[in-house]
């Protein structure tokens, strides 16, 4: 019976497509390694090749971890994806993706009009390493590649399928193990925390090119959390593919409004 299989296949497709993910950053980094050692005064003590690859290890462990957590928690939680209830299941794939397809597209461009529009009003009051630039929208094939998997594919299993599906089923547990589903309250804390750890993963890197001052924390929680939020309703309601969707036009979204303002 369909609601008797096992959902192996549905977590080696996730896998695969994370491992897709993480490789779409591999000529990021073979750029990038160079120039941050040289900051710091690092020699190289191999080939930018192989430091490239092995620094995709921790990504790609950070994925896996996502897949496996999602597929423990996520459904018992009341979120769903397509793929694995296409597997579980059988349900149908495609017609399911076509009937969000629309208003996730919608909501992901709405998501980046917002993002840029901020982002323009608060350039004067920003430090110059945040400024934008031309050169922001010399946009190569690699870079859209690694924006649209990484940003929409991992960015989604991680935070939406695995951090904020194990969040909602702890909360849900610890303070209302007597409901058989989580309440509405302790999704959308759910949505909110995971969005909010994401901006914060950002201090790190923030803080290395600019002082932290209360404007530059700001913008930092808004532009990499305002979106999360988005896309953590859509899961909620639509599945975790129509966050996919909404994340990977979001960046879409970007890089034609950078291009047309640089035009």
């Amino acid at each position: 019976m369909h609601s008797e299989r096992k959902p192996w296949r549905s977590f080696l497709v996730f896998l695969f497509l994370g491992l897709l993910a993480v490789l779409s950053l591999y000529p990021m980094y073979v750029e990038l390694l160079p120039q941050q050692l040289a900051e710091l005064n690092i020699p190289l003590m191999m080939s930018v090749e192989v430091l490239a690859l092995l620094s995709l290890i921790n990504p790609f462990i950070l994925i896996s971890l996502g897949v496996l957590v999602g597929h423990l928690v996520a459904t018992r939680s009341g979120f769903t994806s397509f793929i694995y209830e296409k597997d579980r299941l059988g349900k149908p794939l495609l017609p399911r993706l076509q009937a969000i397809l629309l208003p996730s597209i919608l909501l992901g461009v709405i998501s980046g009009v917002i993002i840029m529009v901020v982002e323009y009003f608060i350039q004067p009051l920003l430090p110059s390493a945040l400024q934008m630039t031309d050169s922001e929208a010399t946009i190569t094939f690699y870079d859209f590649a690694s924006r649209i998997l990484y940003g929409g594919i991992a960015e989604e299993i991680m935070l939406r399928w695995g951090v904020m599906s194990l969040l909602v089923f702890m909360m849900w547990k610890v303070f209302q193990r007597k409901l058989t589903q989580p309440t509405q309250i302790i999704i959308w804390i759910g949505i909110i925390l995971s969005a909010l750890l994401f901006g914060l993963g950002h201090y790190g890197a923030t803080a290395a090119v600019t002082e932290m001052t209360p404007v530059v924390f700001a913008r930092m929680l808004f532009l990499n959390g305002f979106a999360g939020i988005i896309y953590g309703w859509l899961y909620w309601k639509k599945g975790l593919e129509a966050a996919m969707i909404a994340h990977m036009f979001t960046h879409v979204t970007f890089i034609v409004i950078i291009t047309f303002l640089f035009l």
